[in-house]
């Protein structure tokens, strides 16, 4: 089968979507060799080229006035150039309009617009409801990428449970656990001990949660700093005002690769994460391959991925957060023991089988 992708998504600077699609990419060429995949894109793609066919069609256009454009226009064009059987869109949005000998897959990595829309720009919204809705309904199959995703997509968009299928996240093989005898910890200067953050500086992510919690830690005489590393996003002036007011105690640091990011979640004490809602959590799962105790909220996805290794708590208890970073300074067995239990847990989110399980989903379209 020839199987075409959008991927716009990795023409920017990489999120969640970006990462998800990257490392889909990544195992493809090692696990199905019977069908042809054709990558739609923007810019030129960094992928093995002697498995993947590139089209690229770049215009000087603002993304937001080109992308139903693109979707609408440039995609089925491409999609009956190249005769295309099942077309791919990691990012929701599909072409408005069916073509009845293609099987459409859209993934859905969240509802978070339709339930904390005060975290998203009112054009956004409006553009997700507008087409949302849409590539739903033409869509023959939607993944997501956990359990409490499904459940929410199923409930918002009163369809068939049939009709989604979850195939998570998993982490790029760039994030494994390095000994502390590795060089490789001493080429990024950072302080010795510190807690850690990694995702986009904006509300929904607490990222003010984050700041109270390093507050009362230092109130009572933990002086450990936080390494928030991320790019900022919607509402987050604010918060980059607090954080800057706070250079003793926090360190921002942006545009690392994963190999530089790698060693930072390595030499972390411990990984903070008290998001109020996340399809999956992609950054908790990286922390959790270097072997970084997390602690992370008791909401959406996130027991779900951790399951009984990691400490959760209700993104607003910044005293339950709190006590546990101070009980885990305190008793080294305790930690020790979660550091071995979230490298066991890390393993379930096997890249492999989530691949394999993607492409038994598609091949099964054209049964």
């Amino acid at each position: 089968m020839k199987i075409g992708i959008d991927c716009r998504v990795l023409n920017r600077g990489i999120t969640g979507t970006g990462r998800y699609l990257k490392n889909l990419l990544s195992i493809l060429p090692q696990i199905d060799k019977s069908n042809k995949y054709y990558l739609f894109s923007v810019k030129e793609l960094d992928v093995d080229k002697t498995y993947f066919t590139v089209i690229t069609k770049n215009f000087k256009v603002p993304y937001k006035i080109f992308s139903p454009f693109w979707m609408n226009y440039f995609i089925p064009s491409l999609l009956n150039k190249y005769d295309i059987d099942v077309f791919v869109s990691p990012n929701i949005i599909l072409p408005i309009k069916k073509k009845t000998n293609i099987k459409y897959v859209t993934v859905i990595h969240d509802v978070i617009p339709f339930i904390y829309k005060e975290y998203y720009p009112l054009y956004y919204r409006a553009y997700l409801s507008f087409f949302v809705p849409l590539a739903i309904r033409v869509a023959d199959k939607i993944l997501t990428v956990s359990e409490h995703s499904k459940k929410d997509i199923i409930s918002l968009f009163n369809i068939s449970e049939e009709k989604v299928e979850v195939t998570y996240n998993f982490a790029s093989e760039n994030f494994s656990y390095l000994k502390e005898e590795n060089p490789l910890l001493q080429s990024v200067k950072l302080p010795e001990k510190y807690l850690l953050y990694v995702g986009a500086i904006e509300k929904r992510k607490n990222v003010a949660g984050l700041i109270k919690i390093v507050d009362n830690l230092w109130g009572l005489g933990y002086k450990l700093p936080l390494v928030i590393v991320g790019k900022p996003n919607y509402g987050y002036k604010d918060l980059m005002n607090e954080i800057s007011k706070r250079t003793e105690k926090i360190i921002f640091v942006n545009n690392l690769n994963d190999g530089e990011l790698n060693i930072i979640y390595n030499k972390a004490f411990l990984f903070l994460f008290p998001s109020y809602y996340e399809g999956f959590g992609i950054p908790v799962l990286e922390a959790m391959k270097c072997g970084v105790p997390v602690i992370c909220s008791n909401t959406s996805s996130l027991p779900e991925i951790v399951e009984d290794t990691g400490l959760t708590h209700h993104p607003d208890d910044i005293e339950g957060f709190v006590n546990d970073i101070i009980s885990l300074i305190n008793d080294k067995a305790k930690y020790n023991s979660l550091k071995m239990a979230v490298l066991r847990q890390s393993e379930k989110f096997n890249n492999y089988n989530v691949a394999i399980k993607f492409v038994s989903i598609i091949n099964d379209l054209k049964k």
